[in-house]
């Protein structure tokens, strides 16, 4: 399977999507439905592609994110943290009728999440209006890389620009729900990271009878491009129109699985820009992912090129294939 692609070696990502308060809830002991369960509460700054912008600020990759947050407490706190990591939030809308995207997740014992829910509504402020205001941001980009969480409208302006300057879009589907609204731009998409619920959702296939080479290759034969699943502790498959390969998760001691899929799309970004090798953004991907969800926080502070590097060196290639 070839694997390599020309890939900028300079300049910057363009991250587009959430920018929220992050609430997580961990149980001490296993979770009982219907009633109050003792454990931890957290809050800390999060969003999908907040999280994706800090990581990369965090490998030293530059970074813009396009996102909306409301005149409040909460998005002028998230905000003013973001941009201290070294993420530029110069371009992040601020509207004075919506308020701060929230995000409450609820995490069992071992760290894994049993539900969520999201209030993202305020993306709804970044239509198309906005983003034709920042085409000199969007046209100079290395890459972009954009979540679901915004209207269909604004996607799909956002990969007819990128397509139109010939650059690269990873899309990262969020939700079930929201992966959805994809389904009519899949040929634009360059690469795509979905679970194997939003996988299922976007091909309309079962998990349980399908796997999820085959139900990648649709999405293949549909014109994405690079399709990368994600499959939790057994690594991820990686899909494109050669075939097939299945890279194991690097071995961590698991303390919270929030923000894992994030660090491993910017890891995986910032593979690609640092290698211009397909197999080994993935392991850099990887790596990040081992070196977040061994952190109870979202973004793990640790995430550096050093730790990346360390990580990708312990790993052969041999042993990361399954």
């Amino acid at each position: 399977m070839s694997n390599t692609m020309r890939i900028a070696m300079n300049g910057y990502i363009v991250v587009i999507g959430g920018i929220n308060v992050d609430i997580k809830g961990k149980a001490f002991d296993k979770i009982f439905i219907g009633t109050s369960n003792p454990g931890a509460i957290e809050i800390s700054p999060g969003g999908v592609g907040r999280n994706i912008a800090h990581n990369l600020a965090l490998l030293n990759v530059p970074v813009m994110l396009l996102s909306a947050i409301g005149s409040d407490a909460q998005g002028a706190k998230v905000l003013k943290d973001t941009g201290s990591h070294g993420v530029c939030v110069d371009h992040v809308l601020r509207s004075d009728v919506s308020l701060t995207g929230t995000y409450i997740a609820l995490l069992d014992n071992m760290g894994e999440m049993t539900a969520a829910l999201s209030d993202m509504q305020i993306l709804e402020k970044l239509d198309v209006d906005y983003f034709k205001s920042k085409l000199g941001v969007l046209k100079n980009a290395s890459y972009i890389i954009c979540d679901a969480n915004l209207p269909a409208a604004s996607i799909e302006f956002i990969l007819s620009t990128a397509n139109s300057f010939g650059i690269p879009v990873c899309l990262e589907p969020v939700s079930v729900k929201k992966a959805l609204k994809l389904k009519n731009y899949l040929s634009r998409i360059d690469f795509i990271t979905p679970n194997l619920d939003e996988l299922e959702a976007l091909t309309g296939m079962n998990a349980k009878t399908d796997k999820a080479e085959l139900m990648a290759a649709q999405l293949i034969e549909s014109g994405v491009k690079n399709v990368i699943t994600t499959l939790g502790k057994e690594g991820l498959c990686y899909t494109n129109v050669i075939g097939s390969k299945r890279y194991r998760s690097i071995p961590s001691t698991v303390s919270d699985v929030t923000g894992a899929g994030d660090s491993l799309t910017a890891g995986f970004i910032y593979g690609l820009m640092k290698h211009g090798s397909i197999e080994k953004a993935l392991i850099c991907g990887l790596a990040a992912a081992a070196i977040t969800v061994s952190s109870k926080e979202t973004v793990n502070p640790l995430l550096s090129e050093e730790n990346i590097s360390r990580l990708t060196l312990e790993c052969s290639l041999d042993n990361m294939l399954q």
